[in-house]
């Protein structure tokens, strides 16, 4: 009884596999043996370079600098951390930005510190964010919008 039962599961499983072979051997885009009921078919238009339109205020850039001067030795001279990255999604909250994607992670010395900025587009708006090493100091925050410039100066102080 066991080998016609092993038999039968040898022929269903050689089965199986000529069906999943048959299978992997049709055509996926449907124009085998079947036949297409549906309307007609679109064939996408083909387009070159030469059919783009760009507007004359289109300079192609698809990214800004920004020039980034920052000066608090007013307000402290202690030793401070910066970091300044992308806020178009955090808005503002710092518990919603990725840290570990910031354009600067760097230090002030003496509260002064120069960095130079190249930006892809999407980044509208950027925040900089300064921790003062002292004793119950918030970090001090600020942002600045590139306005579609393709040059910035940015002076925080």
């Amino acid at each position: 009884m066991s080998t016609i039962v092993n038999k039968m599961g040898r022929i269903c499983l050689i089965f199986g596999l000529m069906i999943l072979i048959a299978a992997c051997n049709s055509d996926s885009s449907g124009s085998g043996d079947s036949t297409y009921s549906g309307g007609s078919r679109s064939t996408p238009s083909v387009q070159s370079v030469m059919d783009l339109e760009i507007s004359a205020e289109n300079n192609l850039d698809s990214v800004y600098s920004v020039d980034v001067d920052i000066d608090i030795s007013s307000i402290s001279t202690k030793r401070a951390f910066v970091s300044i990255c992308n806020n178009s999604d955090a808005k503002g909250d710092l518990s919603k930005l990725d840290f570990d994607m910031c354009f600067v992670k760097g230090n002030l010395e003496q509260g002064i510190g120069e960095f130079d900025l190249r930006v892809a587009n999407h980044n509208d708006e950027l925040i900089t964010i300064i921790w003062v090493m002292e004793k119950d100091r918030e970090p001090l925050t600020y942002t600045f919008s590139h306005n579609k410039q393709k040059e910035s100066y940015w002076l925080i102080n």
